[in-house]
């Protein structure tokens, strides 16, 4: 019987969850609000593949690379060393969209060629793990639904097609909405999905995480809470 390959997260109770890590060549949705740990998490995924000897990108829309440096350290992670010895990259998701073009209302992104551009440094670097965070640059927000529809549909098979990674997207939730994903399109297109969220419990506030879906994986959509520990990142409570 076929088997699944799986690429370890290395977040303390979340592999066992999902047997054993993500899907191996797939991309996974992080979504969630500010603040509840998108970019902790990717960078976890990332970190862990360092330790396993795979290579990683890291491409930052709305952050510097010394930002996300000074992130890890903070959480006793020095992705600098990594750097240094050409095994770890971050990339700003400016250098690979180039290709808008048009005035405000009329603008479109080329995601071959932006995918396509990046496909390169990922070959280069032999990287086997890549996050996008976010992955909303990648395409028009403010486009219409079946543009947005498409654009996404393609960015992801470009993703598998194109590199030989496994990938994390992040996206914002939007507060009090109910809207957790790049206008919830894209929930169906992905291998699977991990939701983010604070909520109240026992009169106070607390980080939760829910895998509402992922392919190949026997899943349950359990609401778990975790924290973020120095030197371990996130760590699911019932494994702390």
């Amino acid at each position: 019987m076929m088997q699944t390959d799986r690429v370890p997260t290395g977040i303390a109770g979340f592999d066992g969850l999902v047997e054993g890590g993500l899907p191996k060549g797939r991309s996974i949705l992080i979504t969630g609000e500010p603040g509840t740990g998108k970019t902790i998490f990717s960078l976890q995924f990332l970190f862990e593949g360092l330790l396993r000897g795979e290579r990683g990108i890291y491409v930052a829309a709305d952050e510097e690379p010394m930002d996300i440096l000074e992130q890890a350290a903070s959480l006793g992670w020095n992705l600098e060393e990594y750097v240094e010895k050409k095994e770890f990259a971050i990339l700003t998701a400016g250098a690979y969209l180039s290709s808008v073009s048009g005035g405000p209302k009329d603008r479109q992104i080329d995601i071959h060629k932006a995918i396509g551009d990046l496909a390169k440094f990922v070959n280069q670097l032999e990287a086997k793990r890549l996050v996008l965070d976010p992955a909303g640059p990648f395409v028009m927000l403010r486009d219409t639904a079946t543009r947005i529809q498409d654009q996404t549909r393609l960015l992801i098979k470009l993703l598998r097609t194109s590199m030989p990674t496994t990938n994390l997207l992040t996206s914002y939730a939007v507060p009090r909405t109910g809207e957790r994903t790049m206008r919830g399109i894209e929930e169906y297109m992905v291998a699977g999905v991990v939701v983010l969220e604070m909520i109240w419990r026992e009169e106070r506030l607390a980080r939760s995480l829910i895998v509402g879906k992922m392919r190949c994986t026997d899943a349950k959509p359990v609401q778990h809470e975790f924290d973020i520990v120095k030197g371990k990142g996130i760590v699911l409570l019932e494994h702390a």
